[in-house]
């Protein structure tokens, strides 16, 4: 399944070093940290290794926003502990499944110079629909009920990595096209930037259905100290009742990550075609 990939952009060396997709649903009271720990059964062979975390909450896109409330302190009583949120890796680290009663999360993540990018439409959609249909195999078998999803969420995460068509920070028309710096002084070229930006996507006949988060800052990469951006895009919102919007939310970051970098950048990661094509 292509999952409308013909028309976007391509890249044979792309920076990203992560995905995530994201299917939030309204919460199972039913699922306990028993029946996750049963789940991991039906995943073991293939993700060896689990780990505990606290449960994310919810974030759902209001359209339009709700006011924040007041500042302060929260505090809350349980008469049972909340149930915890479970990730299982595979042995060599690069893939992970996190489930908690109200979400289900795949990622992937890059180990090592040498892995590629394993395409969304050939690897990281069908996989996340691999695994997710067992969740919900589970769920039927053990009659836990079927999940009512409200939000859908695709992250990719890059390192675009000095050295490659920039050298400092401050270079940042090298690598962005939104960006240009002030030829004289005050204030001259930056020292670096920070930012964040939010889109909101449209669905049919105008009407929003998600947002993309665009998220960029100044880094380190540990291993070797090499100075980074870090860029990270964030599509969130829902179509229907179903998983649909990962397509939608996938396309608005590919496209937008080709607007809002320099052609130079794009012909290091040696992109195929330069109009929107390709199988991203």
């Amino acid at each position: 399944m292509s999952h409308g990939s013909e028309h976007l952009p391509d890249f044979d060396d792309p920076p990203v070093v992560e995905t995530v997709l994201s299917a939030q649903f309204e919460p199972m009271p039913s699922v306990q940290t028993a029946h996750l720990g049963l789940l991991w059964g039906e995943y073991r062979a293939s993700f060896p290794k689990v780990a505990e975390y606290p449960a994310l909450d919810p974030v759902i896109e209001q359209f339009p926003e709700r006011p924040t409330g007041r500042v302060g302190f929260k505090f809350q009583t349980f008469e049972t502990p909340p149930v915890p949120r479970l990730s299982f890796a595979n042995e060599q680290g690069n893939e992970m499944i996190q489930v908690q009663n109200d979400r289900f999360i795949k990622n992937w993540r890059k180990e090592g110079d040498g892995e590629q990018y394993p395409r969304y439409g050939k690897t990281i959609r069908p996989n996340f629909d691999r695994d997710f249909g067992i969740f919900l195999a589970f769920l039927e078998m053990n009659r836990l009920g079927t999940p009512r999803v409200n939000q859908c969420e695709v992250t990719y995460v890059n390192h675009i990595l000095t050295g490659k068509g920039w050298d400092r920070y401050g270079e940042l028309e090298k690598i962005f096209t939104f960006w240009r710096s002030p030829d004289d002084l005050p204030p001259g070229p930056p020292e670096d930037l920070r930012l964040h930006a939010r889109f909101i996507i449209p669905g049919d006949g105008g009407k929003p259905i998600g947002r993309l988060h665009v998220d960029l800052q100044p880094a380190i990469r540990i291993p070797d100290n090499l100075p980074m951006y870090v860029l990270h895009l964030t599509a969130r919102g829902q179509v229907g009742d179903g998983l649909g919007f990962f397509d939608v939310g996938r396309e608005w970051i590919v496209k937008t990550f080709k607007r809002l970098t320099t052609e130079s950048m794009h012909n290091i990661w040696r992109i195929k075609n330069h109009a929107d094509s390709g199988n991203c």
